[in-house]
């Protein structure tokens, strides 16, 4: 039922992700409605769909080059949140699909900015069941 609510976009042929992933969670500060203790993201689901599966949490302008040494030639997952309130964000993401246009995007915020990516996955909020229907969309391709 909670896969119904994400809005799939695919770039050309995206090609289905079968193998463990590079979960890239790009991390906006945190504030009184979102601290901490608030989880979110896919990759703890992704890393039972698809054991190996490795994670980092970045920050700042340089993430996408810090991406993509993390990543090891991994396909790329990468998680943002309200990409278009941070400047810095859109630019690491810029940096990282130049780099890796087969990258999968998952936006866990409002998908106000353009869909990028080879797969661009908006869930409209972040809680624990949107980030398990995005770990099954990016399973299912």
């Amino acid at each position: 039922a909670a896969r119904r609510a994400l809005r799939v976009t695919r770039a050309g042929a995206a090609a289905p992700v079968t193998a463990p992933v590079y979960v890239a969670q790009f991390e906006p500060a945190r504030n009184i409605a979102v601290g901490d203790q608030t989880p979110w993201g896919v990759a703890a689901e992704l890393e039972r769909l698809l054991p190996g599966t490795a994670s980092g949490s970045f920050t700042g302008a340089g993430a996408g080059a810090e991406v993509l040494a993390a990543a090891d030639g991994r396909r790329i997952v990468a998680v943002v949140r309200d990409e278009h309130r941070h400047d810095w964000m859109a630019s690491a993401l810029g940096t990282l699909l130049a780099a890796r246009p087969d990258t999968v995007v998952v936006e866990m915020g409002l998908p106000q900015a353009a869909p990028r990516g080879a797969l661009h996955i908006a869930t409209y909020g972040a809680a624990r069941v949107c980030g398990a229907a995005a770990a099954e969309a990016v399973v299912a391709g």
